[in-house]
């Protein structure tokens, strides 16, 4: 099985649909520019001039929004065409509309990437995965458990779709081991719920535990550009952290007992000769190499220095902050660069990374994705698109923080199965920020809300490229993801957003 398969678009529409999507795009597109208006009157009372810029912006997001979500082109390509439109129609400069394709969000994913390539060129991923079932034990919800918490822990470092592939054939021999020790010749009720709780939990926990972390997940670092350029303030890793975290430690437990005692209860004894596979496994692995070692030093060091780099930036030495430069992409990217330079084999020329076991792993489209959702929010912004889509939210007047949070957060987490989740996250933030501005709501707990939702698409194989790849085993029916699915979705609502209702405040200044 691959490392990656695609980043950002698991197919899922047929071609049909694509060819009608792009022809419809350009359609909707200039309909919507010509059916707008030329004033508005904005939430202060005031009648407020819509020109062409703000016509033409909300014409190219409609085009770009449907074919995101019908992927008629591929989804980076159409994240590329604010640099060919925007100028051409005036909406933004070159200079403002290209800037955002070179944002340091783009750099903090970039160096992600390339710790998460070196952690699998050295099979650290493997050995780290074994080495949590080991501890978690061999029985088969301890094992289940153990695959939970090693994909989960991986994924908040590691791309969702690297990590899903890395742990399915780890799972598709622990599913081996368990069929060799089954006295019948047919697969009984709890052997094929062990399946498909093994399966579920890795996808799911692919997902959840991308939430966690800024790097874990790219709507994540979208979040986190859109605050910084939309309301100036800087969103840390352990500012993600604080409200994000929970999600992941609430929702995780729940996923495991979800799975295991409601819908597919496994009701199997210990596994005679699980903890000998293990080990067998971890044998063939052998000890740490060299390789190993200094890729998990980076890591470990990277992973510190992003957790305290709020209090290393505001550190004093004689009147000076001489590490206030430490930002989360400069560390992103030093720890990537140091890989590449720090040597495995002198002689041999073999470093921790080379650019060939690099190359394959990064995800170019996620990044050029970042670019054209970034570029695209600054210019809703700038050219009083979000005014209006502001004034408009004066109809949800009245309903409560909690409701409208709840609202957006189910919409996107249904709306999240049928398309990309970055795209969604891209598209929706300055919507969400100027609803939430409209109705005096702080933007922050929805903005944060409506992200992890992103992360929620639950049900179906085509919802994210880890639900595509446990499907494509083929030990799963579809069924069987729509069954859990569609519980879990309701369960990451509550969870998601009772967390950023509590948590998710304080971020942003209404001014």
């Amino acid at each position: 099985m691959p490392l990656q398969t695609s980043s950002v678009s698991v197919d899922a529409v047929s071609n049909s649909t694509k060819i009608w999507a792009f022809i419809l795009g350009p359609v909707l597109a200039i309909l919507v520019y010509f059916l707008l208006p030329d004033t508005f009157v904005n939430t202060a009372g005031k009648v407020v001039e819509f020109g062409h810029a703000g016509k033409a912006c909300a014409a190219v997001t409609t085009l770009m929004a449907i074919w995101w979500f019908s992927e008629a082109l591929p989804i980076a390509v159409t994240a590329m065409l604010p640099i060919l439109l925007y100028p051409l129609l005036d909406i933004a400069t070159p200079v403002n509309t290209m800037r955002h394709y070179a944002s340091g969000t783009i750099f903090l994913f970039l160096g992600g990437f390339l710790i998460a390539a070196a952690i699998h060129r050295w099979h650290l991923d493997r050995r780290i995965a074994l080495v949590t079932i080991s501890l978690f034990g061999t029985k088969p919800k301890q094992m289940i458990f153990g695959l939970m918490i090693s994909t989960a822990f991986l994924s908040a470092w590691v791309s969702n779709s690297a990590t899903a592939a890395m742990m399915v054939p780890i799972a598709v021999a622990v599913m081996g081991v368990i069929r060799s020790t089954q006295t019948s010749p047919e697969i009984t009720k709890d052997e094929r719920n062990f399946a498909v709780c093994v399966l579920l939990s890795i996808a799911y926990a692919a997902s959840i535990g991308g939430m966690a972390t800024l790097v874990g997940s790219p709507p994540n670092g979208i979040f986190a550009r859109f605050v910084e350029d939309t309301y100036h303030v800087q969103v840390s890793f352990l500012g993600w952290m604080k409200v994000a975290l929970p999600v992941t430690l609430l929702l995780l437990p729940a996923t495991y007992i979800l799975l295991t005692r409601f819908l597919f209860p496994v009701n199997m004894e210990g596994i005679p000769g699980g903890r000998e596979w293990i080990k067998g496994e971890l044998r063939k692995l052998g000890p740490l190499s060299r390789g190993e070692k200094i890729v998990l030093a980076i890591f470990v060091l990277a992973a510190v220095l992003w957790m305290f780099g709020p209090v290393l930036r505001g550190l004093e030495i004689n009147g000076a902050r001489p590490l206030k430069p430490l930002s989360d992409e400069l560390i992103a990217m030093g720890a990537g660069i140091l890989l590449f330079m720090i040597p495995v084999d002198a002689k041999r020329g073999i470093h921790a990374l080379d650019w060939n076991s690099a190359k394959d792993v990064v995800a170019w489209d996620v990044l050029l994705l970042f670019g054209g959702g970034l570029s695209m929010a600054a210019a809703i912004q700038s050219t009083g698109v979000a005014a209006l889509i502001g004034a408009q939210a004066s109809i949800f007047q009245g309903v409560s923080d909690l409701a409208f949070m709840t609202g957006i957060s189910t919409v996107i987490t249904f709306v999240s199965e049928v398309t990309s989740n970055t795209a969604l996250a891209a598209t929706m933030m300055p919507v969400v920020a100027a609803a939430s501005e409209s109705l005096h709501i702080n933007p922050e707990a929805p903005l944060f809300a409506m992200v992890i939702a992103c992360s929620c698409a639950f049900m179906m194989p085509v919802g994210t490229p880890p639900n595509a790849i446990v499907f494509g085993t083929g030990r799963l029916k579809i069924a069987d993801m729509v069954k859990a699915g569609i519980w879990l979705n309701i369960i990451a609502v509550i969870i998601g957003v009772a967390c950023s209702y509590f948590l998710g405040r304080g971020l942003i200044p209404m001014g």
